[in-house]
């Protein structure tokens, strides 16, 4: 299955349980006002609004307005306003809370230039070692529960492209932490609605997940990591120079205020801006920073390959030419946290085709924390948004609801972006179930249920060979009927067997010979009581009679499946059936295990007269029944696994053509009749597409049942009936919607003629088929974009549990992403190490062959792997398999007259990790090294460190360099 992104993916190229705090649902007293300069009444944005000591607050928008609304609990206390270089002003909140307010702060002076302690006079520089070395001190070592208020701003010169306001719940890892990541949940959402079709912009111009970035460079964290912006680590402070300009008052605080100026000629000089320091803490409390012009220099080159994608696909060209950032903190109870970051991006946008010339677009992220809640809270195990690569205009809903927002702090909006108030429009639909739905994994644990499932016990000692499944849907009751015939080949003695149907579905009967036989049910599992011990190697079957409702999707939850049952757009029904994760059983009894995949099997499905039914290979016969019904009968010759049996159902409009090579293949296509034009465009891509898989990967496996392509509610890679999703009433998206169908049909390929034996190896099939779309890249627009696609897979790759799952369990991940991203990196990485396109592409035409029509293991392909290259890389899959973080290379730089001397070796879990990687070991040129887990040493004469580049385009590492004396 393809995870669904927004058209944002590319969007990339650009750039780099508590619900809301219960304070909102007291009675509140709402202040508000202006907050100005004392001096020259210009307005003040961004200063901290506070209660009393309270962790609850908003700041100040860009005109200096704010609102705050302010719990019963609360209101004796006092109102709180803070500025760096202002002093604080505080009022008793009875006092003020019946007047428009008008808050004039005053400004404070910058005092004393130098710091002598002990006689000893303190550099800048020291100052910030000591901070740096304080932030474990200053900053909460544990989650901690955040609420926040989200806005975004996005415009191309007056042309609004989106602009939305979200309330989230953060849960925010230790500072210390580096490896564990945010989370974030939308609490409630609004946007404002805008039509784009005029420019044809399929979401180009989104700002992908703004929170997203906003926390994940959170400036405290950066220095800590030492990464490309990192102000004091020992690889760049050469390029700044530190200047102290004294002592400014905030709230009761003094600060510091260090001034970072880039040095001339200094290439890693990415940002200038000042840095303020608590005077008695030594903690962090702003740091405001704009790009120099080398920081924007780099920015762009950076993101060459990406912006190379983004000419090519979306044909718009786009250079980033401003970038500033404001981040704060406050004190809560002792700790610092992250109170307000502000970001705001200019680029110069070009696209011929849509008449756009030299167009300014600007974005402005704004995210604020409005309450600091529980400490030491347990990570989500559901609805976390952080690593979606979608606008966060696209992952809400339009919720304006004012009873919500009129008593929630959010930062005032600016004048000419305040949202209407809406009148309530009540629903007419029944309430949902909306009782929490329990998943397991490695977070939340894993059950008997769990158990029943994943594991091969004795009661499974039996190989399924057929299947006839027989079954009458119901569409205005949004149920089926029917029944199942399993035929079986005992492999070990058998007198119970089990078999899998979910408990909500019901069981009429189960009959062997003509007998009926008594069963009992536990959890999702159906145990038989066989009438008699059954001989290895005997052959049997039995029918299961049963109905039910089955469940339908929860798409917030990791492969979540079941049935769809929805409408077209002219009112038709349209029904689909996903499960991949969630098990054929789920609608259908089975041995829900995906080591056993039936030889052939039968599919009869019942449907209204006036509609089309698509399932898997071959359409045998329609046979017209009574009241208006007719059955489908499909047969399916080849091996298939339980999840990529399907239905479609709806309104159809059916294309028929052949792929001749060789041999002839049979290819079948089923549209919407609206959308016709579009499929038979889409259609059109198929014979290049499959002429290029199967050059890569071998001959389409599944030439008896053809080759079977079809529009859906949800895109899935069902055997032999592969479905792309909707397509659009307006403007199709045209390379978004080939990658999305070049992942799906590369599944053939990769989870259907080869498919993984336990649900843990799934990686198996989404990494191959996520690599697929770096070749569709490549084949549509050349080499420079498939890199560029590989480079934009980096950010949406967690590295937080291992790729492989847990066995016998149906491990469902909570966070599946580093399956598809992660594992595509690690074979397009592999690929380089191997540096032998010919032998790379003749082990995966050989994977298909050697284990063609059957389940493997991930040791299966490792060995096979190793053989094909006679040499052992068990090292190198058992990294980036079995552990979470990917391989870091060290690197320390010694300068020795005009020789660069760098020390190196690899930071791993795995102890014998021993990949070759490439670095210039001249200007611009890669060549290989070969770092073991033990240091070594090169000298490179006549290079610089800047000179120096790890390739991280093509090797998926993560990268730590600092001198050395």
């Amino acid at each position: 299955m393809k995870k669904i992104y927004y058209p944002s993916v590319l969007i990339l190229i650009f750039f780099l349980h508590q619900t809301f705090s219960t304070y909102a649902q007291e009675t509140t007293l709402t202040l508000s006002g202006s907050i100005v300069n004392g001096e020259t009444n210009a307005p003040i944005p961004f200063a901290s609004v506070g209660i009393g000591q309270s962790g609850i607050g908003t700041s100040s928008n860009q005109e200096g307005k704010f609102t705050i609304k302010i719990p019963a609990s609360q209101q004796q206390d006092t109102l709180r306003v803070t500025y760096v270089g202002y002093s604080v002003f505080r009022q008793a909140i009875l006092n003020i809370k019946n007047q428009p307010l008008l808050i004039q702060l005053k400004p404070a002076s910058i005092t004393l230039t130098e710091v002598v302690i002990n006689g000893k006079r303190k550099t800048a520089l020291d100052i910030l070692h000591e901070a740096i070395a304080a932030i474990p001190v200053n900053y909460d070592t544990t989650s901690v529960q955040l609420t926040a208020f989200y806005r975004e701003d996005v415009k191309l010169e007056d042309y609004p492209i989106s602009y939305s306001e979200s309330v989230l719940e953060v849960r925010k890892p230790p500072y210390h932490t580096l490896t564990e990541q945010e989370q974030v949940k939308i609490i409630k959402g609004r946007k404002k609605p805008y039509d784009h079709s005029r420019l044809r912009l399929h979401g180009y111009l989104d700002m992908p997940n703004g929170a997203h970035r906003l926390l994940r460079d959170d400036f405290v964290k950066y220095q800590l990591g030492g990464g490309e912006f990192s102000f004091v680590g020992k690889h760049h402070m050469k390029a700044y120079e530190y200047k102290l300009r004294g002592i400014v008052p905030e709230g009761d605080r003094q600060v510091y205020v260090i001034q970072l100026i880039p040095r001339k000629n200094a290439r890693k000089a990415h940002v200038a801006g000042n840095l303020y320091i608590d005077v008695n803490t030594l903690a962090f409390t702003k740091a405001e920073w704009i790009m120099t012009q080398r920081g924007i220099d780099f920015d762009n080159n950076r993101n060459f390959l990406l912006k190379q994608l983004s000419y090519k696909v979306a044909k718009l060209s786009h250079k980033l030419t401003y970038l500033k950032e404001t981040t704060t903190y406050s004190n809560y109870n002792n700790k610092w946290y992250l109170k307000d970051k502000h970001r705001h991006y200019e680029m110069r946008v070009n696209s011929k085709s849509r008449g756009i010339e030299n167009k300014l677009w600007t974005a402005n992220t704004d995210i604020t924390i409005t309450n600091i809640g529980a400490k030491n809270i347990p990570p989500f195990t559901e609805g976390d948004i952080y690593q979606s690569e979608a606008s966060i205009s696209g992952l809400i809903n339009n919720d304006n609801d004012p009873n919500f927002w009129e008593n929630y702090n959010i930062v005032e909006p600016a004048a000419d972006s305040v949202f209407m108030k809406m009148p309530e429009v009540k629903s007419l639909e029944k309430p949902v179930n909306n009782a929490p739905i329990k998943v397991s994994n490695r977070a939340t644990g894993f059950t008997r249920a769990d158990t029943l499932r994943g594991k091969l016990t004795p009661q499974r000692s039996y190989d399924v060979t057929f299947y006839h499944l027989d079954v009458a849907v119901n569409i205005p009751n949004k149920s089926i009927s029917g029944s199942n015939k399993i035929r079986f080949r005992v492999t070990d003695p058998l007198n119970k067997m089990q078999v899998d149907l979910y408990a909500n579905m019901t069981i009429h009967s189960v009959k062997y010979r003509g007998q009926e036989l008594s069963y009992t049910r536990e959890f999702d599992a159906v145990f038989i009581q066989l009438p008699e011990t059954l001989p290895s190697n005997s052959q049997h079957e039995i029918e299961i009679t049963y109905s039910g409702a089955p469940q339908v999707p929860n798409f917030n939850i990791s492969m979540h499946g079941g049935f769809l049952w929805e409408q077209d757009r002219n009112g038709n029904p349209w029904v689909q059936v996903v499960c991949q994760g969630s098990g054929a059983s789920l609608w259908w009894p089975n041995k829900d295990h995906l080591s056993d995949e039936p030889d052939s099997m039968r599919l009869s499905v019942t449907v209204p007269s006036n509609l089309t039914e698509i399932s898997n290979g071959r359409l045998l016969r329609k046979v017209p029944l009574a009241n208006n019904q007719t059955r489908y009968d499909w047969y399916v010759s080849y091996p298939i696994n339980n999840y990529n049996v399907t239905l479609n159902i709806g309104q159809y409009k059916h294309l028929q053509d052949t792929y001749v090579t060789n041999d002839t293949l049979t290819l079948d296509y089923y549209a919407k009749p609206e959308h016709l034009d579009k499929a038979r465009w889409l259609f059109n891509q198929v014979k290049p597409m499959l002429a290029t898989l199967e050059k890569h990967y071998g001959k389409y496996p599944f030439p008896r049942d053809g080759f079977t392509l079809l529009e859906s509610l949800h895109p899935m890679e069902h055997q032999s009936a592969v479905t792309f999703g909707k397509l659009p009433d307006g403007e199709l998206d045209s390379v978004n919607t080939m990658k999305l169908v070049w992942h799906e049909v590369s599944h053939e390929w990769w989870g259907n003629n080869v498919s993984c034996k336990d649900l843990a190896d799934m990686w198996l099939h989404e990494a191959f088929a996520t690599y697929t779309e770096g070749l569709f890249f490549k084949t549509q627009f050349g080499e420079d974009t498939e890199l560029g696609y590989a480079q934009s897979l980096q950010e949406r790759a967690v590295n937080k549990e291992p790729i492989i799952g847990e066995y016998d369990v149906n491990h469902i991940f909570y966070n599946t992403e580093d399956m598809y991203s992660k594992g595509a990196l690690m074979l397009r990485t592999f690929r380089n190490v191997l540096a032998n396109d010919n032998l790379w592409f003749s082990i995966l035409r050989g994977i298909q062959q050697e284990f063609k029509y059957q389940t493997v293991t991930s040791a299966d392909i490792i060995r096979y792997i190793n053989q094909q290259t006679q040499r052992d890389y068990s090292y190198f899959f058992n990294q980036y398999l079995k552990h979470p973080a990917i391989p870091t290379l060290q690197i320390k730089f010694g300068q020795q007259g005009q020789t660069l001397v760098l020390h190196y070796k690899w930071n791993t879990d795995v102890a014998d990790f021993k990949m070759p990687i490439k670095v210039t070991k001249l200007p611009g040129k890669y060549s290989f090294i070969y770092p073991t887990t033990a240091w070594q040493t090169l000298r490179l004469p006549n290079v610089s460190p800047e000179d120096f580049e790890v390739d991280q385009n093509r090797f998926y590492v993560n990268v730590t360099q600092e001198d050395f004396d």
